[in-house]
């Protein structure tokens, strides 16, 4: 009995196996084509920059000192505010100064005085000497007297303008247009010529200070340009090149200073803060693409270039990245047309449907 019932199973076993047999082998389904929007690859200029917040400095910071020895009469300015260009800004005693400008005028009047009078007796013995009522030699002697007096009439006019020149330097005057930082100076004090009475600081030329990175250093160099605004006057926009950078990387914040010179555009002051933008790289008709174009896989960053309706992969090299475009290096050319939508979901030889086209 146990027998025949293996055999029954037996029997079912075989029937089954040959009934499948008989089917038919039945295909996959086709997968659907994927819906994606395309565009065709475009070129551009590209830059590639670097951003930093610095600040601003007095590119003219003098020390306004007083140029002749004297008393302090009067100081007519104090510390924050500001001057024009010549306005007076302490007075010294002059008295010493006026009174070696009489002195020196007084001189420079005798001697003129003197060199006219030898000039008329020169011209007399010249026609006495033609007449033979007077010897060369005489005159000879006249001629040399009316030279050295002459020579003497010279210096005393020298003297007489340095002792104006000092007298007027005793009003002491701004340089340049600025602002007072510093008065070191007070009615009554005696000081040398020299010694500082004023710090002046001026913010018709500027000089900008930005803090780059350490990771640039090789790649930052004296030219290239800079973008620059201030917070204070952020409609003003103003581009120069970089004129020096500081060789040394600071202690605290491991940074390389990039600097520029600037003539004011209007409403920049020294001490504030300043954005600036460094062009590192500028390439023109460089191949760009969407963002969204780009898909990562496992072999590394792709696009997929459209042929018909058949969806190719493309290993490409991405270069500077924006919010509107990322710059394509390596892997694609101007042209073609790649899957911006709906690139995530295509695969090699993946078959697609266009929804519209769109220009990069």
């Amino acid at each position: 009995m146990a027998i025949r019932i293996r055999n029954r199973w037996s029997l079912l076993a075989v029937l089954f196996l040959a009934a499948c047999g008989k089917e038919e082998a039945v295909a996959p389904p086709e997968r659907p084509a994927v819906l994606i929007t395309t565009v065709v690859v475009g070129q551009q200029l590209v830059e590639e920059t670097e951003a930093s917040l610095g600040r601003l400095q007095s590119n003219v910071d003098p020390k306004i000192a007083a140029e002749v020895p004297g008393r302090v009469l009067s100081v007519a300015v104090e510390a924050g505010e500001t001057v024009a260009q010549g306005q007076v800004l302490a007075r010294l005693d002059e008295q010493d100064y006026r009174l070696a400008v009489e002195r020196a005028g007084a001189d420079a009047r005798r001697l003129e005085a003197l060199s006219a009078q030898q000039q008329r007796q020169v011209e007399r013995y010249q026609q006495l000497v033609k007449e033979n009522f007077f010897s060369a030699n005489a005159l000879d002697e006249i001629v040399t007297q009316l030279a050295g007096t002459r020579e003497q009439l010279a210096a005393a006019r020298t003297q007489l303008e340095q002792a104006r020149k000092n007298l007027d330097r005793t009003a002491v005057k701004a340089p340049a247009a600025g602002v007072i930082a510093q008065r070191l100076v007070s009615p009554g004090d005696y000081v040398g010529a020299g010694n500082p009475l004023f710090q002046l600081s001026t913010d018709q030329t500027l000089r900008v200070v930005l803090p780059f990175p350490e990771s640039l250093g090789n790649r930052l160099e004296v030219g290239q340009t800079l973008r620059l605004y201030a917070p204070m006057a952020p409609e003003e926009r103003v581009e120069v090149p970089i004129t020096e950078i500081r060789p040394v990387i600071g202690a605290q914040n491991r940074a390389i200073e990039v600097l520029a010179e600037i003539r004011n555009p209007g409403g920049w002051r020294a001490g504030g803060s300043v954005t600036g933008e460094v062009v590192l790289v500028r390439r023109e008709g460089a191949v760009v693409v969407p963002p969204l174009a780009l898909i990562r896989r496992p072999a590394g960053t792709v696009v997929y270039v459209i042929t018909g309706n058949q969806a190719n992969e493309r290993l490409v090299t991405a270069g500077v990245r924006t919010a509107r475009f990322v710059e394509i290096l390596d892997g694609l050319k101007g042209g073609e047309t790649i899957a911006v939508e709906g690139a995530s979901y295509l695969s090699e030889d993946a078959k697609v449907r266009q929804a519209q086209e769109r220009g990069a």
